[in-house]
């Protein structure tokens, strides 16, 4: 008897053991799995011609609302598929979403704009996505059309082409953007964002084309991109701090800027911005501080280090331009070489207004930072 009760307590304790195993792998599983929606399967044609922004926004809502686990949508290659203006919204029920493009998206022509889903002043818009991954293995490429926009752009009244908006954990990598309608990418409210190896186009002519404008984010990293636009490759804007830029080919454009900020007597701060192995090709301009002088504008803790390359500069290659209500501080250049050329190679200079620094190993010289 004594031995059966001994065997019953065995086997009662291995099936409880089994039944904590079965549900420990049961919950796994759950918060482990990993669906992908690919938008063809929601009625994407992806010829060119066909409007494919319900299918894009089916896609989105079945991959944001699938509960635990990570999600992804998948955008094939082979294909083009025309987008018109388009809203990818959460909070998400995911625990994290990767947008994979492989594929083209192009725009839909000014002519049709407002028919679609955005918000007006963005052709593609990502808005509260925690843990959102855009990539596309080199593959996938943003076509914004900017052409027929861009006559028009003067009263700068035209979308942005990507913006993410108030999306912490922000991965974005492996991308082509092409000519944007403005902005190729603006990254605004976003905190911890890692940003790489993009390839960003536009004529040197276009106007507005920045790269990539930030504004009130912090924590990001910029890193291995080439940039050839018509303005700024990268504008960083007030609110924005903890930013490091590197490995960045800039050309043609505007330079890397900070600003322009304070207008109509604003308060705004940048602080703790590294600009770092950096290399300009025949910019309009190569770093620069752009502040109104009647702004309260606090810029601190910039750091260009190892900064290098050409600009067509008719003036100053290196131009600061601080609030004269609080001067711009910590500001350090170190090992800097930008020349000028294309007819200007003697007007290489640097030109500072309230900034103060240190300056090392630096051409053109900067001896317009003070102590």
């Amino acid at each position: 008897m004594q031995g059966f009760v001994v065997y019953l307590l065995l086997l009662m304790g291995s099936i409880f053991e089994l039944s904590v195993v079965k549900c420990a792998r049961s919950k796994g599983s759950d918060s482990g799995t990993s669906t992908t929606f690919d938008v063809t399967k929601f009625g994407a044609i992806g010829n060119g011609k066909t409007d494919d922004a319900k299918a894009f926004t089916s896609a989105w809502e079945a991959a944001c609302n699938k509960g635990l686990g990570t999600s992804k949508i998948t955008v094939p290659s082979g294909k083009t598929f025309l987008v018109s203006a388009i809203k990818f919204a959460g909070p998400c029920k995911s625990r994290s979403i990767t947008f994979e493009i492989l594929g083209t998206i192009v725009a839909v022509p000014k002519q049709a704009w407002g028919k679609g889903g955005g918000d007006g002043d963005a052709w593609i818009l990502f808005h509260q996505v925690q843990g959102l991954s855009v990539v596309g293995n080199g593959k996938g490429v943003f076509d914004g059309q900017g052409a027929s926009w861009w006559p028009r752009e003067r009263k700068n009244d035209s979308p942005t082409a990507l913006r993410f908006s108030h999306c912490d954990n922000l991965s974005v990598s492996g991308l082509k953007h092409m000519n944007s309608q403005k902005n190729h990418i603006s990254i605004n409210g976003c905190n911890h964002a890692n940003i790489s190896n993009l390839h960003i186009t536009a004529p040197g002519t276009s106007p507005n084309t920045d790269g990539i404008d930030i504004s009130s984010s912090t924590n990001l990293s910029i890193q291995d991109c080439v940039m050839a636009t018509g303005d700024d490759c990268i504008a960083i804007n007030g609110g924005t701090s903890g930013v490091k830029i590197s490995r960045i080919t800039c050309g043609p454009g505007h330079g890397i800027s900070i600003g322009s900020l304070g207008k109509n007597g604003k308060h705004e701060e940048v602080e703790r911005i590294l600009v770092e192995n950096c290399t300009f090709i025949k910019t309009q301009n190569g770093v620069r501080i752009k502040s109104w002088q009647d702004g309260a504008v606090k810029v601190s803790g910039v750091k260009y280090i190892g900064v290098r390359g050409t600009t067509v500069a008719k003036d100053a290659t290196i131009d600061l331009k601080c609030s004269k209500t609080v001067p711009c501080t910590d500001i350090e250049f170190s090992n800097i070489n930008i020349k000028s050329v294309g007819g200007h190679a003697d007007s290489a200079k640097a030109k500072c207004t309230n900034a103060q620094g240190t300056a090392r190993s630096c051409t053109p010289p900067i001896h317009c930072v003070k102590t």
